[in-house]
């Protein structure tokens, strides 16, 4: 008899305008904290109470921000576990019209034989600006974890105006051990975080960021500017490494407006 497995489902919709909730919608295991704030920036935390997310799970995320400034980071790392069926689904769609937006997920950690498929649309209008920081952990080191086989599909599309400005995307399936070896992707490294910021902010932040990635000499970190944006890449071979880095870049950009969650 075929046995019908559980699986988590969570839909999130909320819209925040002059820094005030005005729709909060969610449902099965999504859902989202707003603590006190002391800064001009309103913090939005994202939950998933499943506690994890394995083949055939369905997420979907919705948030519309106008004339707000909020950070939006979440609870916990998100770990992708291994399981049977199809790759489980994440789908997060933001539009931002004359407001700010720090995007600050903690890191997503992909385990062994685990499968996801996520899309991640943004589209800015207005006078706003945009601070995007997404870390993949390929099997964490310190738990002698080792990535022998996945699905993974990342896709990333940001527009202004509803103008294409970026896309990328990471699609793996089976075997990384080539990936982990060659130089043009991973460089024998198992994590990876990207920085993205776009808007007028980047005219404020370029030098202070060419200062601080020259301070950083323990492993690959670079950045580039073209096409009125600014991109950030660190690799490193452990998560608490990476993590230790995003932070010192992150807290030397946003100061006091950095979410509570947001430390080691």
């Amino acid at each position: 008899m075929l046995k019908i497995l559980q699986r988590s489902k969570g839909t999130l919709d909320l819209e925040l305008s002059n820094n005030e909730i005005k729709k909060l919608f969610q449902s099965g295991s999504s859902k989202v904290l707003i603590p006190n704030s002391y800064n001009e920036s309103k913090e939005l935390v994202l939950i998933n109470t499943s506690g994890g997310i394995t083949c055939n799970d369905s997420f979907y995320t919705k948030i519309n921000l106008n004339n707000s400034n909020a950070s939006i980071s979440t609870q916990a790392a998100e770990k992708i576990y291994a399981g049977i069926g199809d790759p489980a689904t994440i789908d997060i769609n933001i539009n931002i019209k004359n407001a700010n937006l720090y995007w600050l997920p903690k890191e997503l950690i992909l385990f062994d034989n685990s499968k996801l498929d996520r899309k991640i649309n943004i589209n800015l209008s207005g006078k706003s600006n945009l601070i995007f920081c997404e870390t993949s952990i390929f099997g964490r080191k310190a738990m002698s974890e080792k990535i022998e086989n996945i699905s993974f599909s990342d896709h990333w599309k940001i527009s202004i105006n509803s103008s294409l400005k970026h896309f990328e995307a990471i699609n793996i399936k089976g075997s990384i051990k080539d990936n982990y070896k060659n130089n043009y992707t991973f460089a024998d490294q198992s994590s990876l975080s990207t920085i993205l910021i776009f808007g007028e902010i980047i005219h404020q932040l370029e030098t202070e960021l060419s200062r601080i990635i020259k301070n950083i000499q323990n492993h690959y970190c670079e950045m580039t500017k073209f096409d009125d944006k600014i991109i950030i890449r660190s690799l490193a071979g452990d998560n608490y490494d990476l993590k230790k880095t995003v932070n010192y870049i992150i807290k030397n950009i946003i100061h006091d407006k950095l979410p509570k969650s947001w430390d080691l």
